[in-house]
């Protein structure tokens, strides 16, 4: 097989679809496992296929991973074959051997879900009582067992005013913090709770101010991949310096539980399933001259109202096409990004060109904390005592 033209840097593995939570913001309906999710012996096979497709490391998700008996079979596997190991989790399973055998697999992070430092909002949100106790206790035990922790945490209207509580409840504990928002695609979740402009420009102004006032020793967070791009007023709020288009397909790929290869699990839409890992190779399918085109072979004339006339589109490609499917339907016609948002909130301020230069100077705020943000988010952190 030829040598792959594109550098798998990532596949997010929904290992199930079983969840013992109802979160209400789950963009898969977690819940019941799907029809014919993969066997153990299916997974280990494609662990291999992923190796042999370039592939440099997994995330492993659910639904609730920890959930499969097989988990620590997989994940073993994924790690015996040299790739690097994430897990995902909602931190509600425990047991001496969970922690016992994470510390064995040396991941590159365990993150565990967290929506709100007010207990009872968390557990509204997550659909279990006790599950903030639980969550955090899990937090706490892997902190203890010197395993690299994040937190990732799902904005929407209902806890959007509990980012500053949640980040006093995480800076100096040497976690990493991831902040996303939700998105529409799941059956629970209410369209009126998303984001208005604003408020999802608040989120990126958050992550920015949090930056700004805290070393990426003491609060590393980033925005996820749905947050950003091209701001005149801010810095590139998720992991890299530069936005350079959707990744999906990439530089990294979606697997789901029954064996349906995405560019990214995040677009849960049929139309974008390029092939099932069970019946085809995954090396085959990720290096299949007819795989996905929409971002392997993006072209400016593709780009949607949104972005069709802006100077970035060539790079940025659109933005985000979960976000960009979720408000228009369409691909490659993000109405979020932070270009176009700051074109409609500060409208009079870049009127003038010298507040336009001004608001540009504002924004060059110190970028080495990227270097930093990239060690810990690898892995790679400091022992709390050395901090």
């Amino acid at each position: 097989m030829p040598e792959p033209s594109y550098q798998l840097a990532c596949v997010v593995w929904e290992l199930t679809l079983g969840c013992n939570l109802k979160c209400l913001h789950c963009g898969s309906t977690a819940g019941g496992k799907r029809a014919r999710e993969l066997s153990t012996a299916e997974a280990l096979t494609i662990c291999g296929d992923l190796k042999k497709a370039g592939c440099r490391g997994v995330a492993l998700m659910g639904g609730e991973p920890l959930l499969r008996k097989d988990f620590f079979r997989i994940a073993a596997r994924i790690r015996e074959l040299g790739m690097d190991l994430s897990v995902i989790t909602n931190g509600t399973i425990h047991g001496e051997e969970i922690f016992e055998n994470l510390k064995k697999l040396q991941p590159r992070a365990v993150a565990v879900s967290l929506d709100a430092a007010e207990p009872v909002l968390h557990d509204r949100i997550r659909g279990m009582k006790g599950a903030f106790e639980k969550s955090s206790a899990f937090i706490e035990r892997c902190l203890k067992e010197g395993l690299p922790v994040s937190v990732i945490t799902t904005v929407h209207k209902l806890n959007i005013s509990e980012l500053s509580a949640l980040r006093d409840l995480l800076k100096g504990r040497g976690i990493a913090w991831q902040v996303q928002t939700a998105g529409a695609e799941g059956g629970r979740f209410s369209r009126d709770l998303l984001l208005d402009p604003e408020e999802f420009y608040a989120v990126g102004l958050f992550v920015e101010a949090c930056r700004r006032e805290y070393t990426a020793e003491e609060l590393p967070v980033i925005g996820a991949h749905d947050l950003g791009y091209n701001s005149l007023l801010l810095n590139h709020v998720s992991l890299y310096e530069n936005w350079t288009g959707c990744q999906a397909g990439i530089s990294v790929a979606g697997l789901r539980s029954d064996g349906d290869v995405l560019g990214c699990l995040a677009m849960n839409d049929a139309r974008f399933v390029e092939g099932n890992a069970r019946k085809t190779p995954f090396p085959e399918i990720w290096n299949g001259p007819e795989a996905f085109l929409y971002t392997r072979d993006f072209k400016r004339e593709q780009a949607g109202p949104n972005c069709s006339a802006c100077l970035h589109v060539d790079k940025c490609k659109g933005g985000c096409n979960e976000m960009s499917l979720m408000k228009t339907g369409s691909l490659n016609n993000d109405p979020y990004c932070f270009c176009s948002l700051e074109k409609k909130l500060f409208s009079e301020e870049l009127d003038s060109p010298i507040r336009k230069i001004k608001l540009k100077l504002q924004g060059l705020a110190d970028r080495n904390g990227y270097h930093t943000l990239g060690r810990i988010f690898s892995g790679k952190r400091r022992k709390r005592d050395e901090a």
